[in-house]
């Protein structure tokens, strides 16, 4: 046989494996996801309901992956979304426990989310935990990826086509307040670390939480009487331990869509009522 002829069948063969590898993960991922999904309580005739989708988006550093963690715990405590929780996971640390956040995961749950969540009163808290950088992306990537840029146009298009109407959007990087317009409506509360032009801090693999998360996910959200109460109390304590740093204030930004807001409240009422009962 021709050596060209023999070459043609090894690239062949190693294409072919290649296309079967990149099957086997997809399907591995997916099956994860299904397995968090599987966990979910069935309501014949539900409330209004809150769901949580955590994506830890850099890998090289433990900060981010255990800052998502934190939100999904907190966030569960105060909205009752533990039975709803789907975690995207990038984590040198560990590779295969949850799935990965990647831009195939994250179109996978949202879409599989929007299925089982009604569009007119359940609410979906997203949240987003990364390196940010000044052309609007946050960093996606972990050991043996790419990396590649996460948009708030992606965000935009991919909750639309999932058909996730009500959504909590909490970006945690620098210059991630870039998040805000492209989202911002009356059925969308976005809350960013960082304004579009300021970088934020604690981002280190050396800590357990950034500065934002430490202040607004484990400090000021459980006590909080209202999210909006709780991201005042978030951007007070940052600008003073940013002051005290003698660092550039990230100015941490938000928008609270009316609708969404009125909801949440009766949602936080109506699970006080039961609480009381």
């Amino acid at each position: 046989m021709h050596l060209a002829r023999l070459s043609l069948l090894a690239l062949s063969a190693l294409l072919a494996g290649g296309v079967a590898r990149a099957a086997d993960d997809a399907d591995s991922q997916r099956a994860l996801i299904d397995a968090a999904l599987s966990r979910f309580v069935v309501e014949p005739a539900p409330p209004a309901r809150v769901f949580f989708l955590g994506f830890a988006g850099f890998g090289e550093e433990r900060v981010f992956a255990e800052e998502v963690k934190l939100a999904a715990q907190n966030i569960a405590a105060r909205y009752g979304s533990a039975a709803r929780t789907v975690l995207l996971v990038n984590d040198r640390r560990d590779l295969t426990t949850l799935p990965l956040a990647t831009h195939d995961n994250l179109r996978y749950a949202l879409s599989e989310l929007g299925k089982r969540m009604n569009p007119e009163s359940d609410v979906l808290f997203l949240v987003l935990s990364s390196h940010g950088a000044p052309n609007a992306m946050i960093e996606v990537s972990n050991t043996g990826m790419e990396p590649v840029g996460l948009s708030p146009t992606s965000i935009e298009i991919l909750t639309r086509q999932a058909g996730i109407r009500n959504r909590v959007i909490v970006v945690s990087a620098c210059f991630s307040g870039a998040f805000v317009d492209p989202l911002a409506n009356d059925d969308t509360i976005v809350l960013t670390a960082a304004s579009k032009s300021r970088a934020s801090f604690g981002c280190s693999d050396e800590r357990h939480l950034t500065y934002f998360g430490e202040a607004f996910f484990q400090d000021a959200l459980p006590g909080a009487g209202s999210l909006r109460e709780a991201f005042e109390a978030t951007r007070g304590a940052i600008r003073r331990r940013e002051r005290e740093a003698r660092v550039k204030a990230s100015q941490p930004q938000a928008h609270f869509g009316a609708v969404l807001e009125g909801r949440l409240a009766e949602i936080e009422s109506a699970r006080e009522h039961v609480r009381a009962d």
